[in-house]
């Protein structure tokens, strides 16, 4: 006994019997009856082409009024038109495939009780203007005529039929000539009964057109408003799980919602086990979307109280009556966002006690030693290969040339765009540079932190030929030295280029600081310049420049201008047009004639190298040296 217990237990367990239908067409037939009076049309019509067992069982003529008489009336359907059988009648208002091609989801047209997609509908429909001569007009009424020839929903002005039903006629009123030919003498009554039996079931079709097309609009809205509620029922479902895990109501509503994918499909009640699925597509998300509130909430404290700070900060900038040259080159706010005191201040607690008196306090101490570290670590970022003993300040050196990290992004409130080089100290003083702070851009806002220029090592070479060139010494020579030189360079680069093309070509003719910003923006790895040696073409390009001068006054539409009288002047601080900045100091501080050279206003550094363009001039080939 106790072997034959050990066999069951080690004996395999029997294949499981694959559950089917084939026994269910032999069940009785009142049992059949009942079973399919409880499924949709559409799902009728599906279980009658599973097998030839349910369709023959379906289409019994005893069928026709116990069933599917009974489903149509249960839908609203209209009567049967002549040459319908009820279960036809049902196939044709429940199925959504072209007659011709089976292309799914076509609009019926009870007109010519066909459906049919765009395509067929192009290919076989035919218009009564078109219809063939060979045919006799009489044959027109006999034919059912349609006037929505297209997928629009809109009426048109013209009116088709179908191909295949102006042939199936055709082919009747053929037969009725041949009899007509060979003597028959019933055959034009036949013709004439024909004619008058098809022309009043073709009227009967139009006239019950509109009938059908209203009862179908009717049912399509239902199936919507149906698939509409089951949607919304299983959104609820979704959103009472989510708050039983604790989440909060805004976090979930935010997510689960009309538009999201994972629900646009499926039942109203949520099983454990389509739970399971949508938890690990959706939780995530839900996650998320609390991450960034809550991020929010924290950024628009930050913001409340930095504003409360740079109130006091303005109003402290405003009482020191320095001249606005000096004060460009103190903290912007995001520069003060970022210094730890004021980190530690903004990132408090919600709940707790600001105390902004210390930070105020110290605010000259804020701004000395924010331009000092800036100064020291511009300095640092010098290699020391590019200095000597006898070199000056490291920011003064014409090779020290800086350049915005391409992180950068334009400063906030629309101040200045970065410059394309950055050189000297009175420059770099006044350039304040941000980019997107990376935490706040996973979160979907933008958030600016400053970061430094960074010395650029290859124009910074360019540079250092350009020194050599003009005859000065890389390590000593500085950005005032090759500013009062005054000499002008041709891009070799660029003129092999062109000559390719022509013998005689439009140069430009650049200043040092122009031949950098050249290099970065077209030659950023192979360049060579020369200076220009001849008077004669020094002359051609001193004329050109002034020729450009005449023609261009870019002080009219740059906006590159402070007052230098008070910081805020005409646009709170951010730079402005020349013309607005005079007006300004004419009516705000009563000087007649404001002048740059008395002070009255300044040029921003970071802006000009708008004004400082190239001349152009032509020359031929025979005048270059390209040896």
């Amino acid at each position: 006994m106790e072997g034959y217990l050990d066999y069951l237990d080690l004996r395999p367990n029997p294949p499981r019997r694959r559950r089917d239908l084939s026994l269910l067409p032999e069940m009785p037939l009142d049992v059949l009856l009942e079973i399919f009076s409880l499924l949709e049309p559409k799902d009728l019509l599906n279980m009658a082409r599973s097998c030839k067992d349910f369709r023959r069982a379906l289409v019994k003529p005893s069928m026709m009024h116990v069933l599917w008489r009974a489903k149509r009336i249960e839908s609203g359907a209209p009567e049967p038109p002549e040459g319908f059988s009820e279960a036809k009648w049902v196939a044709f208002l429940f199925n959504t495939f072209c007659y011709s091609c089976a292309t799914p989801n076509v609009r019926t047209d009870f007109y010519v009780l066909k459906r049919l997609c765009v395509s067929c509908k192009k290919k076989g429909y035919v218009q009564v203007a078109d219809f063939p001569e060979n045919y006799e007009v009489a044959m027109v009424g006999c034919i059912p005529w349609t006037n929505a020839p297209t997928s629009s929903k809109e009426e048109t002005d013209y009116w088709y039929a179908w191909i295949e039903e102006i042939e199936e006629i055709a082919t009747i009123w053929d037969t009725f000539e041949e009899r007509i030919l060979a003597g028959d003498a019933q055959a034009i009554a036949d013709r004439n009964t024909f004619k008058q039996e098809r022309g009043a079931a073709v009227e009967h079709m139009r006239e019950a057109a509109p009938e059908c097309r209203v009862w179908a609009d009717t049912l399509e809205e239902q199936k919507l408003n149906n698939k509409n509620n089951v949607r919304e029922a299983r959104i609820l479902a979704v959103r009472q799980c989510f708050y039983e895990l604790g989440y909060d109501q805004v976090d979930v509503d935010g997510v689960i919602e009309w538009e999201t994918p994972e629900l646009k499909t499926g039942k109203g009640k949520i099983t454990d086990r389509v739970w399971r699925n949508l938890r690990a597509k959706l939780e995530p998300q839900v996650v998320r979307a609390a991450e960034v509130r809550h991020y929010e909430l924290k950024l628009d404290l930050k913001l409340q109280r930095m504003f409360d700070l740079m109130t006091a900060w303005n109003m402290w900038l405003e009482s020191l009556n320095l001249p606005t040259s000096e004060l460009l080159k103190y903290p912007k706010q995001r520069d003060l966002w970022y210094l730890p005191a004021v980190s530690a201040l903004l990132d408090a607690p919600v709940d707790a006690a600001i105390d902004y008196l210390p930070i105020v306090a110290d605010f000259s101490n804020i701004a000395r030693n924010f331009i000092f570290t800036k100064r020291e670590e511009l300095r640092r970022s010098v290699p020391i290969a590019n200095l000597s003993e006898a070199s000056p300040d490291a920011l003064e050196l014409a090779t020290s040339i800086f350049s915005a990290p391409s992180s950068t992004s334009h400063l906030g409130g629309g101040d200045l765009s970065y410059p394309k080089i950055a050189l000297g100290w009175k420059m770099l003083s006044v350039c304040h540079l941000f980019k997107n702070e990376e935490e706040a851009h996973e979160m979907g806002f933008s958030v600016e932190q400053p970061v430094l220029p960074f010395f650029d090592e290859k124009l910074s070479a360019v540079a250092a030929t350009l020194v050599t060139d003009v005859g000065l010494n890389r390590y000593t020579a500085t950005i005032g030295d090759m500013d009062a030189l005054d000499e002008r360079f041709l891009c070799l680069t660029c003129i092999r280029t062109k000559l390719r093309y022509s013998g005689k070509i439009f140069v430009g003719a650049y200043t040092w600081k122009n031949a950098v910003v050249h290099s970065r923006e077209h030659h950023r790895e192979t360049i060579k310049f020369e200076r220009i040696t001849s008077e004669r073409l020094r002359q051609r390009v001193d004329r050109s420049e002034e020729i450009d001068e005449e023609r261009s006054d870019p002080d009219r539409y740059q906006s590159a201008f402070h007052c230098n009288h008070c910081f805020f002047g005409p646009r709170n601080g951010r730079p402005a047009l020349k013309g607005e900045v005079k007006e300004h100091i004419r009516t705000e501080h009563n000087i007649e004639d404001p002048s740059a050279r008395k002070g009255d206003y300044i040029l921003n550094e970071v802006r000009r190298q708008n004004f400082e363009k190239p001349s152009y001039i032509h020359m031929r080939e025979e005048e270059f040296d390209l040896d």
